[in-house]
């Protein structure tokens, strides 16, 4: 999933650095004339350190799977300890839910399946039992 606000940290916090790395190689070479293939070798040097540092130490952080409880729960078997007609509560991971069913009646004690979820409420429907 992208994270917008992740990115625009890494963007800002980035083009700062970036400046301050482009300010003292002016002020180095306005003092400095005459080592000026130095200094611009020497930013060049580590401003790429730099890119390489911050691929090595946020790409974990992007790369991280999603952790919204949607993910979590959707296919996710639990238990209605609520007749659900067509609202009513189920238990997922020893968590109580609000629930719905996505059609028809669901009897206390039936194991479901989570399908969808609506804000803060699960869509669910009965799993099928095995004779």
């Amino acid at each position: 999933m992208f994270n917008s606000e992740l990115w625009r940290t890494i963007i800002l916090t980035s083009l700062c650095e970036f400046s301050v790395i482009i300010i003292v190689a002016v002020v180095l070479i306005v003092f400095y004339p005459a080592l000026t293939l130095y200094i611009i070798l020497g930013a060049i040097g580590v401003v790429a350190l730099y890119v390489w540092m911050k691929y090595r130490i946020y790409k974990p952080i992007v790369n991280r799977p999603s952790t919204e409880i949607q993910d979590e729960l959707i296919g996710k078997i639990g238990l209605a300890i609520t007749d659900l007609n067509p609202r009513g509560q189920v238990k997922m991971r020893n968590e109580v839910w609000s629930a719905r069913t996505a059609s028809g009646f669901i009897p206390y004690g039936t194991k479901i399946e989570v399908i969808e979820m609506e804000g803060i409420q699960l869509v669910v429907q009965p799993i099928p039992k095995l004779n």
